[in-house]
């Protein structure tokens, strides 16, 4: 049997609350009253960046966690049931996209940019969580999202595409200049 946080129970208690005062029988949903429903959200989980890339994965570890790759190359591991971030694994130079438990085995596996598919595994006798630098890297992270928030990032084979496609027309219009002076000379 699952053990039901007291947030999740008082999160639910207020959602058949507001179903029962607008007349909304899904649990699953809040309701305003117009009885226009809108999925519940359980739990927020922070700190963590998403703006380089366009995919990232956030995964349970067992039951009481959840894992995300990060734009700051690390993984964040939350507890489930509160949102404290309880771990940080620097798992690249850049950017962790992908991250995905073993199904049986404590072992983990994380891909991002860099050319490594990493594997972990809890090997140490105690978790060793530095919570001031987790403090100072979820700063970094907020400040870097407010400060790429209006950009838009383009994966590098597009850019390489269209600049071979700008140096083509310019080369084009090189060409048609050429030709045009050889047919008029002056």
């Amino acid at each position: 049997m699952r053990i039901v946080h007291p947030i999740e129970k008082h999160m639910d208690d207020a959602i058949a609350e507001a179903s029962i005062q607008t007349g909304c029988k899904n649990q699953q949903f809040v309701c305003d009253e117009n009885c226009s429903c809108h999925p519940t959200i359980k739990q927020k989980y922070t700190g963590h960046r998403n703006a380089r890339t366009m995919i990232k994965e956030a995964t349970f570890w067992g039951d009481g966690f959840v894992l995300s790759g990060s734009d700051c190359g690390h993984v964040f591991v939350w507890e489930r049931d509160t949102g404290r971030l309880v771990m940080l694994l620097e798992a690249d130079a850049h950017v962790v996209n992908c991250l995905q438990p073993h199904p049986t085995l404590p072992l983990l596996a994380t891909s991002g940019i860099d050319y490594d598919v990493k594997l972990w595994a809890p090997i140490a006798p105690e978790p060793a969580f530095d919570v001031a630098y987790a403090e100072e890297l979820t700063k970094r992270n907020e400040v870097m999202l407010e400060e790429t928030r209006d950009t838009i990032t383009v994966p590098a084979s597009f850019m390489i595409r269209m600049l071979a496609c700008l140096n083509q027309i310019r080369r084009g219009a090189r060409s048609r200049v050429r030709n045009a002076r050889r047919q008029n000379p002056i």
